[in-house]
């Protein structure tokens, strides 16, 4: 059976938004960065539609809870530039 991990990311689009989101991962998750989400594999703060999330959005999220998981458990989500 296949469990579901989600994570607690902060998207800034290019127009210099914020986004939080809870991202569906392939991967265990520390309990101070796990989220439920609302509904699909994304679910969203306000204002999402109006910048563009990127395509490979859950890989992003992969790499900076490889390369960065530290700085993301300090901060409490993962951060990511779109």
């Amino acid at each position: 059976m296949h469990q579901s991990f989600y994570v607690t990311a902060r998207v800034t689009c290019d127009r210099g938004h914020e986004h939080p989101l809870c991202v569906q991962v392939r991967r265990q998750v520390h309990p101070s960065l796990r989220c439920n989400p609302t509904g699909g594999g994304v679910s969203s703060g306000h204002g999402a539609s109006h910048c563009q999330l990127p395509d490979d959005l859950r890989s992003r999220v992969e790499y900076e809870l490889r390369e960065n998981f530290e700085e993301a458990r300090r901060r409490g989500w993962v951060a990511i530039a779109a």
